[in-house]
């Protein structure tokens, strides 16, 4: 009853005449950032987005797993018509702030500032969100759907931020004949000035066409000896963790380059011609590889894509005194991996990496899928983009984090990730950090590619 009323009070208190005048994508966003959507926290976004869609005369449908949020399908036609379904993807749930003081804005407030949104979630993943929802309306009200051949659904996943089991993984395992997907278009590049040294000024869209996978994994050590901290023993557990986790992070690792990676050159080499152009098309081959390594080195913007990544989330001990040693530690390891990276190999050469007897185990595993290929329809979107920026390039690329987009290319569904408009790298940047903002003519340009996307269906 309370959950009820709160949500009366929530929609009363927006300026929203639902059904009458219709809500700008500016307030839309505004709205959705400041609901405080953490993972297993959901609902309020999905009934707000259900609310409006309903009003637009879109069609409604639901899936939650029973201990879940629930997943929200919004389409232009029923899905019980079987229509072979374009879905637009994005996901309701946000990752928390640790210091609200270090922003400009509060981080929940939604603030438009100067023809800016503020606020956690503005990039990722509601500005995506507001984008695909605002480009079907504009279909819905310029086109005549009774020449629609495809069904057009926008498909708001929970707890993309965590790991997905009563989100995507959900929705794929339980939903996939429901959802009759042709094509998936969810999270992942952006468009971006400044990757071009020949000409910093053309902006270039990074379509993703394959993601990383991660593999979480949980690092202990342990030792009989422990006690007071004045006599520390030769290896109690935190040394051996510390240790172990020092040969693991510094060992020296091989370049890698992915298909998807080398096309991703190839094209880049193509558009930057000259002796840097051809060194571009060409950087996987032997004679360039001490140019590789210099400039794809740990700690470089490149080298999460020629490499499996490996960061120290988490360090632990068993509870003591401040005066006293700990007879176990474990850290937790998020681990990316490249595309056709076997778990179990990599995970036997982590052990034998380290000469301190640890113990590993996997935490979470996200699955991995083959690239998506160039299809007919990766074609109509670059094209969409070149119409709303017609000096566009567009490249396919390796997304370099983990998104849901695998679930569904794991089905051989094709899946392209983007942000359909020119962000900074310091928008990019501010993603999981603070700051997180998105540009008023950011999310109208979204809305404009993907509309004309959608159009030329």
């Amino acid at each position: 009853m309370i959950f009820r009323l709160f949500l009366v009070l929530f929609f009363s208190s927006c300026s929203i005449t639902w059904g009458q005048e219709s809500i700008s994508e500016t307030q839309f966003l505004s709205d959705l950032v400041r609901i405080k959507s953490l993972s297993g926290d959901e609902a309020p976004v999905s009934e707000y987005i259900e609310k409006w869609a309903i009003a637009e005369g879109f069609y409604i449908k639901k899936f939650k797993a029973e201990t879940g949020q629930p997943n929200l399908v919004v389409s232009l036609f029923p899905l019980e018509l079987k229509k072979p379904n374009i879905i637009l993807t994005s996901h309701f749930d946000v990752v928390d702030v640790s210091d609200s003081a270090t922003w400009r804005h509060p981080p929940f407030s939604g603030a438009l500032v100067n023809d800016t949104i503020w606020g956690r979630g503005s990039i990722d993943c509601k500005g995506l969100a507001v984008m695909q929802l605002f480009a079907m309306k504009r279909i819905k009200a310029e086109k005549d759907l009774s020449q629609f051949q495809y069904n057009i659904s926008f498909l708001g996943l929970v707890e993309e931020e965590e790991k997905s089991s009563n989100g995507a993984q959900f929705v794929v395992e339980n939903y996939l004949s429901d959802l009759n997907a042709v094509l998936v278009l969810g999270e992942g590049g952006a468009g971006l000035t400044g990757v071009l040294a020949s000409n910093s000024d053309q902006p270039v869209f990074a379509v993703s066409v394959a993601d990383k996978s991660s593999l979480w994994l949980r690092m202990e050590a342990k030792s009989r000896a422990f006690g007071h901290g004045a006599v520390p023993s030769e290896l109690y557990a935190n040394k051996r963790l510390i240790k172990a986790l020092i040969q693991v992070l510094d060992e020296e690792r091989s370049i890698q380059f992915d298909p998807v990676v080398k096309a991703m050159f190839r094209e880049i080499g193509e558009l930057e011609g000259g002796l840097r152009g051809f060194v571009l098309k060409r950087i996987h081959w032997r004679i360039f590889r001490p140019i590789a390594k210099k400039n794809f080195k740990e700690g470089t913007p490149f080298h999460v894509l020629v490499d499996n990544t490996i960061a120290v989330t988490r360090i632990q001990s068993s509870s003591t005194a401040s005066n006293q040693m700990s007879d176990q530690a474990s850290a937790v390891l998020d681990c990316r991996l490249l595309p056709g990276t076997d778990v179990d190999k990599y995970i036997r050469k982590l052990k034998r990496t380290t000469l301190f007897r640890v113990d590993i185990e996997v935490i979470h595993q996200s699955p991995a899928a083959q690239p998506s290929p160039k299809t007919p329809f990766y074609e109509k979107l670059s094209e969409a983009i070149q119409a709303i920026y017609p000096t566009a390039a567009i490249v396919p690329v390796l997304f370099p984090a983990t998104t849901d987009n695998n679930f569904f290319r794991q089905k051989g569904i094709p899946v392209y990730g983007l942000i359909p408009s020119i962000v900074s790298l310091e928008m990019m940047e501010s993603v999981h950090s603070n700051n997180e903002r998105i540009g008023v003519d950011n999310l109208q340009k979204g809305i404009a590619v993907y509309a004309e996307f959608l159009g030329r269906l």
